[in-house]
């Protein structure tokens, strides 16, 4: 079944993907505040996705058919592949890679994706440590259920700029180690600093021993 997408379609589908990925839900409010558009504009797309039979909506749990999540995965695939693009060749700093490339990888798809996914050495993550497989899964624990000690980043899935920016200012980038304080406050720190990461965040970072 071949799907003819718009950007806007594209743009959704990603959202909902990194939604499910990072929380195992999402909500219209959240793929409106994501995307920066009015909650009917969100719950009038929903919609078509779901008449197009790309999305179900059963009351207010949305999840993908099979034909939506395949489709899904191919564009982040070529998204993580754009960022690795953006982030080596472009020099866009490691926090803006996500928001960068939302119209690249519309740009780099099909064969013209598979090229470049060659010519950049076949990475197997993007910047931010996401398998350039959708699929693939790690070992690995989020920030919010992690013990207290040492860990390694392993990833930042849901690409939210502002941890993003927070993360990079002590530079915790993937391979990196930090320490894990819960308390009042949940706080992640190195040797260049610390941070204290909000509750709605902490699911998105990962962390590995």
């Amino acid at each position: 079944m071949i799907i003819l997408m718009t950007l806007n379609r594209e743009d959704y589908l990603l959202v909902i993907w990194e939604f499910l990925e990072s929380f195992d839900r999402i909500s219209e409010k959240e793929l409106a505040n994501r995307l920066r558009i009015s909650p009917p504009t969100a719950y009038e797309y929903l919609t078509k996705l779901s008449e197009e039979g790309l999305i179900k909506k059963d009351g207010k749990k949305i999840s993908f058919t099979t034909v939506g999540r395949n489709t899904a995965r191919e564009l982040v695939r070529m998204h993580r592949i754009a960022e690795v693009f953006a982030y080596n060749f472009l020099e866009i700093p490691w926090e803006e890679t996500h928001a960068s490339v939302m119209e690249l990888e519309h740009i780099f798809s099909g064969k013209r994706g598979e090229i470049l996914f060659k010519n950049l050495g076949k990475p197997e993550t993007c910047p931010h440590g996401n398998p350039i497989d959708p699929e693939v899964r790690y070992k690995e624990v989020p920030l919010m259920l992690a013990d207290d000690g040492q860990y390694t980043v392993k990833r930042v899935v849901f690409e939210d700029e502002a941890l993003l920016k927070n993360l990079a200012s002590i530079n915790a980038l993937p391979g990196t180690l930090l320490n894990v304080h819960r308390g009042d406050t949940l706080e992640v720190d190195n040797e260049n600093g610390t941070l204290k990461v909000p509750h709605t965040v902490s699911m998105s970072l990962r962390l590995s021993r």
